[in-house]
């Protein structure tokens, strides 16, 4: 049994064929980083193999929808698994959702050093180094069923360290059971760890974000395991554009001038924080005070968009500020409710739909016949809790913004 010190690199959820979404409209200086953003961020793992003289490379799935991407994606990772070969580095790929086995183009051939899990049952395969066993392998590609079955995966009976590569969602507490020493995982875009020490459960994540919820440095982990077979994971950042959600809060003292300066100390902040780096940032700005309904109301809001944009969004590298929005209360003030004015009236109709979730809002009576027919019809229904929740605390926030000019002054 060997156990001399080694490292490999772990990634997921490449999605070559899903460029970022999230901007309703993608400015002309951006467009290229768009489209390329996932090949970039993927051809940055490879780099990082060969860079930190990985012993091998476990993809754990949802790398590219071939159909979607056409040739240009199976080409793409033709090549850079060449790259890896000239090295005598092995990948070992373990399909998702995206990507099972038989979806791969006949027409193209895959390098020698990749291997592909099966759909359906779980193989294994022993990883040498000059000769010698070095780790085991077990991994398959993903069935039908979302949630991964712990049993299927066995550790080495001869105690080499021993890695489980599969995609889809787990029990921390199955999988720990189970004395795999590293559980690859795929299926999440954001990277997590399940548990660790002495064994490992880990999603890599994406190597790119791909929407504004996937916020934060994306790349791919580095597993660097010693004599004693502990494994201890590394992000290695990939991401060629990176996703920011920030948020500020003002007061009942907060003017514009006071906002425009959080802003701008903020953003050069961030800009410092990743430099060569891409940023598209979604600010919400949250508290309370007057400043928060002329964000809501007019055109304030807008205006410090468009001050951001043209200040920080053009680069080299660009800044982009994606949106600017007001964090909405939790609740308004309770007095309200009981108060005999136009905005009582309003906030306690409101409140009549959010007790009685059965009663029907009714939403489609102010949309003409051929609205109706067209894609608005079906988002009138809001068959969701959350949705309706949503919907009817932003309805009365709206009420309340606007008919409190009715209010005596005291």
């Amino acid at each position: 049994m060997s156990n001399w010190p080694f490292r490999f690199v772990h990634a997921s959820d490449f999605h070559l064929e899903l460029p970022p979404l999230g901007l309703a409209e993608v400015p002309d200086h951006l467009r290229e980083l768009f489209i390329e953003a996932p090949y970039w961020a993927a051809e940055r793992v490879f780099e990082t193999v060969l860079a930190e003289e990985a012993e091998l490379l476990v993809l754990s799935g949802d790398i590219l929808d071939a159909q979607r991407t056409g040739p240009r994606g199976p080409l793409f990772l033709v090549e850079q698994f060449g790259r890896l070969a000239e090295r005598d580095i092995t990948v070992y790929w373990a399909g998702g959702q995206a990507d099972p086995p038989e979806a791969w183009p006949p027409a193209i051939s895959l390098p020698q050093n990749v291997y592909r899990f099966p759909r359906g049952r779980v193989e294994q395969f022993v990883h040498e180094h000059d000769g010698m066993p070095l780790l085991r392998l077990m991994g398959v590609s993903r069935d039908r069923q979302r949630t991964i079955r712990s049993s299927d995966f066995d550790p080495d009976p001869g105690g080499l360290f021993s890695i489980a590569v599969v995609h889809g969602t787990a029990e921390a507490a199955a999988l720990e059971a189970r004395a795999v020493h590293y559980w690859a995982l795929g299926g999440r875009h954001d990277r997590s760890t399940l548990f660790r020490s002495p064994r490992v459960a880990h999603y890599s994540g994406s190597p790119q974000g791909h929407r504004a919820e996937e916020h934060g440095a994306h790349g791919c982990t580095l597993v660097e395991v010693d004599q004693e077979r502990r494994a201890r994971t590394s992000l290695v950042p990939t991401d060629a554009m990176r996703w920011l959600g920030e948020r500020l809060v003002v007061d009942e003292a907060t003017t514009r001038d006071d906002l425009e300066t959080l802003l701008r100390e903020r953003m050069h902040t961030l800009v410092e924080s990743a430099p060569q780096m891409d940023l598209l940032i979604s600010w919400t700005v949250a508290g309370g005070g007057p400043l928060l309904a002329q964000l809501r109301r007019g055109t304030l809001g807008t205006e410090l968009l468009e001050w951001l944009r043209g200040e920080y969004g053009f680069g080299p590298p660009a800044a982009w500020s994606v949106s600017l929005e007001v964090e909405l209360p939790s609740s308004l003030p309770p007095e309200w409710y009981e108060q005999e004015t136009i905005r009582g009236d309003f906030l306690r109709g409101i409140r009549s739909f959010e007790i009685s979730l059965a009663e029907p809002l009714e939403l489609e009576s102010y949309l003409r016949e051929e609205h109706l027919a067209g894609t608005l019809g079906p988002a009138m229904a809001l068959p969701e809790k959350a949705a309706r929740q949503r919907i009817l605390r932003e309805a009365a926030l709206l009420g309340a913004d606007l008919l409190t000019g009715e209010e005596p002054k005291s």
